[in-house]
């Protein structure tokens, strides 16, 4: 065990606590049980993205362009456009000139999401993930691996439709880097 100090800011107060010095492997399976992806807290990375083989046939693609910082609201922002093509052909296309991250609570991955609409979203199972807002229906958040998984970091597309429902929930993949 290793004994560490907290200091808070004014340095007036420490608190002491104990951590392992180091994670076992054990307990970095235990933190992923079940789960080789988890929400990610940190901006989905610049790149082209695409959805992994579904069953249903419908593809996604994501570009997040590279960072521009913007001076007059003082954030960084991110050309971002999407494409999904369903199984019927029909084609969605949706493009951001200037998309900047926020935090939002999202519903957990898998069926179950699928045609959920606000009021079945209640905080209840929700996770934080960072997200970019590429139009009013269309989030793209991202996704990590757990340190036990060989798996890389992923961008989850959801879109919504008028109502609030979800349609489209897949996970997306990198495929290039900028």
């Amino acid at each position: 065990m290793v004994l560490s100090t907290l200091c808070s800011c004014d340095g007036r107060r420490s608190i002491t606590k104990s951590q392992p010095a180091v994670a076992s492997t054990g307990e970095l399976a235990d933190a992923c049980a079940g789960d080789s992806l988890r929400p990610a807290v940190g901006a989905p990375a610049p790149g082209l993205w695409l959805s992994e083989q579904s069953p249903s046939r419908e593809r996604v693609a994501a570009m997040i362009g590279p960072a521009r910082p913007d001076d007059r609201t003082l954030v960084v922002t991110h050309p971002i456009e999407s494409v999904e093509v369903s199984g019927a052909g029909d084609t969605i296309r949706h493009r951001r000139d200037a998309a900047a991250v926020s935090l939002e609570l999202l519903p957990p991955l898998g069926p179950a999401a699928l045609g959920a609409g606000d009021a079945a979203d209640s905080t209840d199972g929700s996770h934080a993930a960072a997200t970019y807002a590429v139009s009013p229906g269309i989030r793209l958040a991202a996704y990590e691996s757990c340190a036990t998984s060989s798996r890389g970091p992923r961008i989850r597309y959801l879109r919504r439709d008028a109502a609030g429902r979800i349609i489209t929930d897949v996970m997306l993949r990198r495929a290039s880097r900028e």
